[in-house]
């Protein structure tokens, strides 16, 4: 079956009728918080932003990108739910500068599940999921499937 040209891998997955991905088979651990498959940063995951006492929330999209440390969501959208920053943090840019940016905490909801997450006060046009969001859900990145998976815990 061919599918129209702005369908993605992640989309066909979700269409009625189609199969779901085949399971992902590895010779070792799948450590959360990482990809396989494919490059980072290639699927976006829908999810519901919470302010800390649960009392506002938003759903968004985000890229799940592997390559980033903590979750980036719009300072304003942030604003909007009453999330204040707590410190701000030193990163390195995709591009390699540095920049500061505020963070904090938020509640996310993924998959089923919520986890309180360090989030940073990012531009309006960006929001990601980084390595450290998805590992607190114990969960990894399946680029070649556009879809997140159940990661290996170690102790």
């Amino acid at each position: 079956m061919t599918l129209p040209s702005a369908v993605t891998a992640a989309d066909a997955a979700r269409l009625p009728g189609q199969p779901p991905p085949p399971p992902v088979f590895t010779d070792g651990l799948i450590p959360p918080g990482t990809t396989i498959g494919g490059e980072v940063g290639t699927f976006y995951v829908d999810f519901t932003l919470w302010n800390r006492d649960g009392t506002a929330s938003r759903t968004l999209r985000g890229l799940v990108d592997t390559g980033a440390s903590y979750a980036l969501i719009p300072a304003s959208v942030l604003s909007d739910l009453g999330i204040a920053p707590e410190k701000t943090r030193r990163f390195q840019l995709a591009d390699g500068t540095t920049q500061e940016f505020p963070v904090g905490w938020a509640a996310i909801e993924l998959e089923g599940q919520r986890e309180n997450v360090h989030i940073v006060f990012g531009p309006e046009n960006r929001v990601l999921l980084g390595a450290m969001a998805l590992e607190a859900f114990a969960l990894a990145a399946d680029a070649a499937h556009g879809r997140l998976i159940p990661a290996d815990l170690t102790l």
